[in-house]
């Protein structure tokens, strides 16, 4: 009876051992699964990681367009050149061909509304590419009795030697013919073959910033970035602020759409198109070929269509 009293008790001691160590590992399982839990729900996600309400977060992004067209010396030649025949043309027939018909009649009802006036030559203020292919830009300037030039500017779409189509672009008035590309002044680096890698720096800064979406507050908070870059912060500060402000989280949501030239002032400038959800915003991203750097970063289109 004792030993089976001794072999009860040691069955019974392994039982509560065995109970005791099943307890423990129930009650340390539940502690790591809580702890894992709040684990969890307490790490931080930065917010430019979390797709802005106002974008789809997909890779909706405007059609770019290729403006690495190689020497653009010969370009600009070629844009000179152009206008050149465009005079030419114009001396010996008074005829205003590179426009349609109807442009031509609207722009020779406005001269000849009064007596003293006439068209006496075009000047080229600028050439470029967009998404519609190659053009320059011309001012057809009037002149009468007074010491106002009023200049007519179309954008003219040219393949090779030919003009293809014509876009009435604005009316200016100056004392002086408007006229941004000059012969003889050396193309030097354009500029524009480095603007897709410039633009990929720019986005990467941003995202890096964690200045994204609605985190983009104040367009002060972009200085550091314009500088870093090498743009000048007062005029690129709110550019950025609206490409950040405007992007989904991984600023891709944006596309080079074109360029353009002048020799007055010595700037290439270069085009990027934004979409989100509802809106669409543009942007001017200029390299001076004086310094050889980009330098500003503003926002919408800055060109020398608008210039006096």
């Amino acid at each position: 009876m004792k030993k089976l009293n001794k072999k009860y008790i040691k069955w019974i001691v392994i039982l509560l051992l065995l109970i005791m160590i099943i307890l423990a590992y129930a009650f340390n399982l539940g502690k790591i699964k809580d702890k894992t839990i709040n684990g969890i729900s307490q790490i931080t996600i930065p917010f430019s990681l979390i797709v802005n309400p106002k974008n789809i977060d997909e890779d909706i992004a405007p059609k770019a367009v290729d403006i690495n067209d190689g020497d653009m010396t010969k370009e600009k030649q070629q844009a000179i050149n152009l206008v050149s025949t465009i005079n030419d043309d114009y001396d010996n027939t008074k005829e205003l061909s590179f426009l349609s018909n109807d442009q031509e009649k609207s722009l020779l009802n406005k001269v000849n509304k009064e007596p003293h006036r006439y068209i006496a030559k075009m000047t080229l203020l600028n050439f470029g590419k967009d998404i519609h292919g190659k053009y320059i830009t011309v001012s057809c300037n009037r002149y009468d009795d007074t010491k106002t030039i009023v200049s007519y500017r179309y954008r003219l779409y040219y393949k090779g030697d030919s003009i293809r189509s014509a876009k009435y672009l604005n009316t200016k008035s100056n004392k002086y013919p408007p006229r941004f590309v000059i012969d003889g002044i050396v193309m030097g680096n354009a500029g524009n073959d480095q603007a897709k890698a410039f633009m990929q720096r720019l986005k990467t800064a941003i995202i890096n910033s964690n200045l994204t979406a609605t985190n983009a507050n104040l367009p002060g908070n972009f200085n550091q970035i314009s500088i870093n870059l090498g743009l000048n912060p007062d005029k690129s500060n709110i550019g950025l602020y609206n490409l950040a402000k405007n992007s989904n989280s991984r600023v891709s949501n944006s596309s080079i759409i074109g360029y353009q030239i002048s020799d007055v002032p010595r700037y290439t400038r270069v085009y990027v198109k934004q979409l989100s959800k509802d809106n669409t915003y543009y942007y001017t991203l200029t390299y001076s070929r004086n310094s050889g750097r980009f330098i500003n970063f503003q926002k919408g289109i800055v060109a020398t269509d608008n210039k006096n």
